[in-house]
């Protein structure tokens, strides 16, 4: 390959794509970059829109961008690539990079107009909260022992020094009574960490510690504080220029929701038909969980209750006095879905509808541990929770067993062999080229959550070293990463069961691990400093090995590049320079730097940001 190939680049980010979210009929500047050629080129932009192809002239600018301009098309995405035409051979650069023949549909870069999207998202830092376990604000508001009985349990009231009960023990009822007050008291604390976004786990009524058993969805459960005190938070947050996410579950209601208690006592109400009746007059219920029953969405009553209606659940909580920002959506994949009825993406559609309608930038992000991209494509789902992209990669490359391969939920996998870079890569790689462009900038990055064992605590495999990489990466991937509350403070919590990964959030600054507690503040420093490049920066693999890889982020200002590398002796990397053309290494590394390359000295097992001026 000529060494002008090497030095060649384009993709759908700010630095080459204006606006990055056009309108219809809008025109776009399309660009590519090309440094140093040695042989005269005729560099076009090949569109596809309206039905035909269209090739169109680019012009070079000082800098070696070529540039087009074309208009958005009114009724589709418009598809593209270029042309590089040298006296004795044409090239094509397409979202697969430099070839020499003609790339397919598939292959060309895409752009959708008008997507109504959560723009804040992109530069955000996200906190999830499982509101029981963070912290104690409102002395007047909680559960009591023996308030009531539930699914064979009796309420139980613990100390933030205590441990969550085993299941079979507490049946969900063991109440820590952290409170949404509480949450409000520790906005100093976020904001010093970097975090401006919230995600609370559920908090409508309910019955259980998780309050995926919904009694109530149009209020907040007064054992948190009632609808007053998520106002005030609501407010406070905005005050202090935060977000606050919320999650529902609008695929099933608890069996203490008076609709059940309604249709069960009479199946020709119109309750009933709110919910799948069995014909021995039982209730279907999510992954026969007896505890959920499904709700029926051929009912087109409750779809106006529950989002399509300007009282509905969905969109009162984004009115006054609430305002809240987005909604985090349960088991998204499965609602909408029992036997024949396949309504999932039907029901979706209408829900972006009717949130956009009253707040384009509210963000919806489904919760989705398989590929997601069907619901990705602009008009359905903002994000999903990006278990495919970030935490299962991520968890592989520490060496644990990938969720679906383990029983139990994958709450207690085995050590296996760790992905090799190359498998990372491919993993991190295949996920993104599923997506729509525009939409990697939306996608909520994670290792842990509420559903899964904290990965530092896998005691199997743990080692500090590979695992600061994973978080590293975490907060460079495009995206906004998301901690789960405890993360930056190595809380415990053992392996086994899904109440272990819920464990009372530890406020004893002298039981922090301060490893965990520096690295998620200088990262969350980082994400501040460094907002525009990540918010919408360009990305890529810059280096790979059976070891090790470098995932950058770059413009034509900055680059940060993550190192994660596992090798057990020290090493020297040679990172291309071509594209980055990265001028200066920030201080603490020992990087050689010229136009073609940075030849980087690592130590064992040392994984790393760079930061660097182009």
């Amino acid at each position: 390959m000529e060494h002008w190939m090497t030095k060649i680049d384009s993709m759908v980010s700010k630095t080459y794509v204006h606006p990055l979210y056009p309108k219809k009929g809008q025109n776009v500047t399309l660009s590519i970059l090309i440094l140093e050629p040695t042989v005269q080129l005729a560099v076009s932009l090949v569109a596809f829109a309206k039905g035909g192809m269209y090739t169109i002239a680019c012009t070079r600018d000082d800098r070696n961008y070529y540039h087009a301009e074309i208009e958005m098309p009114e009724k589709e995405d418009l598809f593209w690539y270029f042309s590089l035409v040298s006296p004795i051979k044409a090239y094509y650069y397409s979202k697969l990079g430099l070839q020499g023949s003609i790339p397919s549909f598939h292959d060309c870069f895409r752009l959708i107009a008008d997507l109504q999207m959560a723009s804040w998202v992109s530069g955000s830092t996200c906190y999830q909260i499982f509101p029981d376990r963070f912290q104690k604000g409102d002395a007047s508001c909680g559960a009591k022992p023996g308030q009531y009985s539930f699914d064979g349990g009796s309420v139980t009231v613990h100390s933030f020094d205590e441990k969550p009960l085993d299941f079979e023990q507490g049946r969900c009822l063991d109440f820590f009574n952290g409170d949404l007050k509480g949450i409000e008291n520790a906005i100093p604390y976020f904001k010093a960490i970097g975090v401006n976004t919230l995600y609370l786990n559920p908090i409508g009524v309910s019955k259980t510690t998780h309050r995926y058993d919904c009694c109530d969805f149009f209020h907040i459960d007064e054992k948190l504080g009632g609808d007053e005190a998520f106002a005030n938070l609501c407010r406070k947050l905005h005050e202090n220029h935060m977000k606050i996410i919320v999650d529902i579950s609008i695929n099933h209601t608890g069996t203490a929701h008076p609709w059940l208690q309604k249709a069960i006592t009479d199946k020709n109400c119109l309750e009933a038909s709110y919910y799948y009746i069995q014909k021995d007059g039982s209730v279907a219920c999510w992954q026969d969980v007896p505890t959920l029953p499904q709700l029926n969405y051929n009912s087109q009553d409750l779809r106006d209750l529950m989002y399509r209606k300007a009282d509905s659940v969905m969109r009162k909580f984004l009115a006054e006095p609430f305002a809240q920002d987005g909604w985090r959506l349960d088991v998204a994949n499965e609602v909408g879905r029992r036997g024949k009825d396949q309504l999932c993406q039907e029901i979706w559609k209408e829900v972006h509808a009717a949130v956009k309608t009253d707040n384009p930038k509210a963000y919806l992000v489904g919760e989705n541990w398989s590929d997601a991209s069907f619901y990705l494509q602009g008009d359905q789902w903002d994000a999903t929770m990006n278990y495919l992209g970030c935490s299962r990669p991520l968890r592989s490359w520490m060496g644990e067993t990938d969720r679906f391969m383990c029983s139990g939920w994958g709450h207690n996998p085995s050590p296996t062999v760790p992905y090799t870079g190359f498998e990372l890569a491919q993993a991190l790689e295949s996920q993104l080229a599923s997506l729509p462009p525009q939409m990697w900038y939306l996608q909520m990055n994670l290792l842990d959550s509420h559903d899964t064992p904290r990965l530092h605590n896998n005691k199997d495999i743990f080692d500090w070293d590979i695992y600061s990489g994973c978080v590293m990466l975490m907060f460079l991937l495009p995206g906004m990463p998301s901690i789960y509350y405890g993360d930056e403070v190595g809380l415990e919590g053992p392996y086994g069961s899904v109440e272990s990964s819920r464990y009372p959030m530890q406020w004893d600054r002298k039981k922090w691990d301060t490893r965990f507690s520096s690295l998620y503040a200088d990262l969350g420093v980082m994400r501040k400093r460094y907002a525009k490049l990540l918010a919408f920066g360009s990305w890529k693999i810059a280096y790979i090995d059976n070891e090790t890889i470098c995932f950058a982020r770059y413009d034509e200002e900055q680059a940060l590049l993550a190192i994660l590398n596992r090798a057990e002796n020290a090493k020297t990397i040679t990172i291309s320079n071509g594209i980055l053309r990265i001028k200066q290494v920030g201080k603490g590394q020992t990087v050689k730097v010229n136009d073609d390359a940075l030849t980087i000295d690592l130590q064992a097992k040392q994984n790393c940001i760079l930061k660097c001026s182009c």
